[in-house]
Protein backbone atom coordinates (compact mmCIF):
# COMPACT_ATOMS: atom_id res chain seq x y z
CA UNK A 1 0.00 0.00 0.00
CA UNK A 2 2.34 2.14 0.73
CA UNK A 3 4.25 1.62 -2.02
CA UNK A 4 1.18 2.63 -4.47
CA UNK A 5 1.62 6.04 -2.62
CA UNK A 6 5.07 6.82 -3.17
CA UNK A 7 4.52 5.61 -7.29
CA UNK A 8 1.34 7.86 -7.29
CA UNK A 9 3.74 11.05 -5.72
CA UNK A 10 6.05 9.96 -8.35
CA UNK A 11 3.79 10.54 -10.78
CA UNK A 12 2.98 14.00 -9.73
CA UNK A 13 6.58 15.28 -9.13
CA UNK A 14 6.98 14.31 -12.34
CA UNK A 15 3.93 15.84 -13.72
CA UNK A 16 4.55 19.08 -12.02
CA UNK A 17 8.66 19.25 -13.48
CA UNK A 18 6.58 18.51 -16.76
CA UNK A 19 4.63 21.80 -16.67
CA UNK A 20 7.34 23.64 -15.44
CA UNK A 21 9.50 22.87 -17.98
CA UNK A 22 6.74 23.42 -20.90
CA UNK A 23 6.07 26.56 -19.36
CA UNK A 24 9.76 27.77 -19.56
CA UNK A 25 10.16 26.52 -23.01
CA UNK A 26 7.43 28.66 -24.03
CA UNK A 27 8.28 31.65 -22.30
CA UNK A 28 11.56 30.49 -23.79
CA UNK A 29 10.09 31.07 -27.63
CA UNK A 30 8.63 34.15 -26.67
CA UNK A 31 11.49 36.44 -24.87
CA UNK A 32 15.12 36.00 -24.21
CA UNK A 33 16.32 34.00 -21.04
CA UNK A 34 17.48 36.98 -18.93
CA UNK A 35 13.96 38.39 -19.30
CA UNK A 36 11.94 34.45 -17.84
CA UNK A 37 11.44 35.26 -13.61
CA UNK A 38 9.85 32.37 -11.63
CA UNK A 39 7.14 34.02 -11.39
CA UNK A 40 6.17 34.00 -15.05
CA UNK A 41 7.43 30.13 -15.31
CA UNK A 42 5.03 29.63 -12.22
CA UNK A 43 2.14 31.80 -13.69
CA UNK A 44 2.30 29.70 -17.28
CA UNK A 45 2.57 26.55 -15.24
CA UNK A 46 -0.39 27.41 -13.18
CA UNK A 47 1.62 26.45 -10.61
CA UNK A 48 2.48 28.25 -7.06
CA UNK A 49 6.21 29.91 -6.27
CA UNK A 50 6.66 27.49 -3.35
CA UNK A 51 5.71 24.34 -5.40
CA UNK A 52 8.50 26.03 -8.17
CA UNK A 53 10.69 26.00 -5.65
CA UNK A 54 10.31 22.21 -4.00
CA UNK A 55 11.95 21.48 -7.52
CA UNK A 56 14.56 24.15 -8.20
CA UNK A 57 16.10 26.86 -6.89
CA UNK A 58 15.46 29.54 -9.49
CA UNK A 59 15.37 29.55 -13.72
CA UNK A 60 19.26 29.31 -13.80
CA UNK A 61 18.84 26.29 -11.48
CA UNK A 62 16.10 24.86 -13.74
CA UNK A 63 17.94 25.15 -17.12
CA UNK A 64 21.15 23.65 -15.35
CA UNK A 65 19.10 20.85 -14.31
CA UNK A 66 18.08 20.39 -18.22
CA UNK A 67 21.30 20.37 -19.46
CA UNK A 68 22.53 17.86 -16.99
CA UNK A 69 19.71 15.48 -17.88
CA UNK A 70 20.57 16.09 -21.40
CA UNK A 71 24.29 15.04 -21.10
CA UNK A 72 23.41 12.21 -18.35
CA UNK A 73 21.03 10.71 -20.93
CA UNK A 74 23.93 11.02 -23.66
CA UNK A 75 26.23 9.56 -21.00
CA UNK A 76 23.92 6.39 -20.93
CA UNK A 77 23.65 6.21 -24.40
CA UNK A 78 27.20 6.49 -24.80
CA UNK A 79 28.05 3.56 -22.68
CA UNK A 80 27.48 0.87 -25.09
CA UNK A 81 29.79 2.71 -27.34
CA UNK A 82 32.47 0.77 -29.32
CA UNK A 83 35.65 1.19 -26.31
CA UNK A 84 38.11 1.33 -29.34
CA UNK A 85 36.93 3.32 -31.29
CA UNK A 86 36.58 7.11 -30.89
CA UNK A 87 35.43 8.13 -34.46
CA UNK A 88 32.06 5.82 -33.78
CA UNK A 89 31.51 7.23 -30.21
CA UNK A 90 32.01 10.75 -31.62
CA UNK A 91 29.33 9.61 -34.57
CA UNK A 92 26.83 8.05 -31.82
CA UNK A 93 27.26 11.61 -29.45
CA UNK A 94 26.41 14.25 -32.34
CA UNK A 95 23.69 12.10 -33.50
CA UNK A 96 22.31 12.30 -29.95
CA UNK A 97 23.21 15.76 -29.57
CA UNK A 98 21.43 16.58 -33.25
CA UNK A 99 18.43 15.24 -32.13
CA UNK A 100 17.76 16.44 -28.83
CA UNK A 101 18.56 19.97 -30.56
CA UNK A 102 16.19 19.80 -33.86
CA UNK A 103 13.68 21.65 -31.85
CA UNK A 104 14.19 25.22 -30.73
CA UNK A 105 14.29 24.45 -27.38
CA UNK A 106 17.03 22.14 -27.89
CA UNK A 107 18.80 25.07 -29.39
CA UNK A 108 18.03 27.61 -27.53
CA UNK A 109 19.35 25.03 -24.55
CA UNK A 110 22.15 24.68 -25.51
CA UNK A 111 23.18 28.65 -25.85
CA UNK A 112 22.01 29.81 -22.44
CA UNK A 113 25.26 29.89 -20.49
CA UNK A 114 23.95 31.72 -17.46
CA UNK A 115 24.86 28.57 -15.06
CA UNK A 116 27.55 27.45 -16.91
CA UNK A 117 28.35 26.61 -20.21
CA UNK A 118 26.43 23.77 -22.01
CA UNK A 119 29.60 23.75 -23.88
CA UNK A 120 32.05 23.00 -20.95
CA UNK A 121 29.88 20.46 -19.51
CA UNK A 122 30.48 18.83 -22.76
CA UNK A 123 33.44 18.89 -23.04
CA UNK A 124 33.76 17.25 -19.20
CA UNK A 125 31.34 14.63 -20.85
CA UNK A 126 34.29 14.47 -24.26
CA UNK A 127 37.24 14.46 -21.97
CA UNK A 128 36.20 11.75 -19.17
CA UNK A 129 34.74 9.32 -22.47
CA UNK A 130 37.32 10.09 -24.93
CA UNK A 131 40.69 9.71 -22.66
CA UNK A 132 40.10 6.48 -22.57
CA UNK A 133 40.04 6.33 -25.80
CA UNK A 134 43.12 8.81 -26.51
CA UNK A 135 45.65 7.56 -23.14
CA UNK A 136 47.32 4.63 -24.72
CA UNK A 137 48.27 7.22 -28.01
CA UNK A 138 49.85 9.80 -25.61
CA UNK A 139 53.69 9.07 -25.09
CA UNK A 140 54.95 8.42 -21.48
CA UNK A 141 57.47 10.84 -22.16
CA UNK A 142 55.62 13.33 -22.93
CA UNK A 143 56.60 16.94 -21.54
CA UNK A 144 52.61 17.54 -21.26
CA UNK A 145 50.63 15.71 -18.33
CA UNK A 146 47.67 13.68 -19.79
CA UNK A 147 45.18 15.14 -18.06
CA UNK A 148 46.55 18.48 -19.50
CA UNK A 149 46.63 16.82 -22.98
CA UNK A 150 43.02 15.59 -22.79
CA UNK A 151 41.62 18.98 -21.49
CA UNK A 152 43.07 20.66 -24.43
CA UNK A 153 41.65 18.14 -26.70
CA UNK A 154 38.15 17.95 -25.24
CA UNK A 155 37.67 21.61 -25.14
CA UNK A 156 38.54 21.80 -28.59
CA UNK A 157 36.38 19.18 -29.24
CA UNK A 158 33.45 20.85 -27.29
CA UNK A 159 34.17 24.03 -28.94
CA UNK A 160 33.94 22.53 -32.54
CA UNK A 161 30.49 21.00 -31.69
CA UNK A 162 28.77 24.30 -30.39
CA UNK A 163 30.18 25.71 -33.63
CA UNK A 164 28.90 22.79 -35.38
CA UNK A 165 25.28 23.61 -33.72
CA UNK A 166 24.90 26.83 -34.20
CA UNK A 167 26.38 26.78 -37.87
CA UNK A 168 22.81 24.46 -38.31
CA UNK A 169 24.67 21.00 -38.85
CA UNK A 170 26.23 22.54 -42.25
CA UNK A 171 28.38 19.26 -42.23
CA UNK A 172 27.37 15.65 -41.41
CA UNK A 173 28.14 13.76 -38.44
CA UNK A 174 30.57 11.67 -39.70
CA UNK A 175 32.17 14.68 -41.28
CA UNK A 176 32.71 16.54 -37.70
CA UNK A 177 33.83 12.99 -36.11
CA UNK A 178 36.40 12.75 -38.61
CA UNK A 179 37.77 16.04 -38.16
CA UNK A 180 38.00 15.54 -34.44
CA UNK A 181 39.73 12.59 -34.38
CA UNK A 182 42.00 13.97 -37.16
CA UNK A 183 42.98 16.76 -34.66
CA UNK A 184 43.14 14.93 -31.99
CA UNK A 185 45.30 12.60 -33.46
CA UNK A 186 47.56 15.71 -35.08
CA UNK A 187 47.74 16.87 -31.73
CA UNK A 188 48.83 13.77 -30.06
CA UNK A 189 51.29 12.87 -32.76
CA UNK A 190 52.88 15.85 -32.06
CA UNK A 191 53.70 15.57 -28.53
Amino acid sequence: MSEEIIKKEDGRVRYTKMRIRSAFYELLHEMDYEKITVTAVCKRAEINRATFYKHYLDVADLVDKLQEETLNELSQKLQDAIDDNAESFIVDMLKFLKAQMKNNDGVKLFSISATGTFTSKISTLIYLKFASFLEPRIPSNSEYSKDIVFAYIAGGCAGIIDYWVKSGYKENEEAIAAKLTALASSTINSL
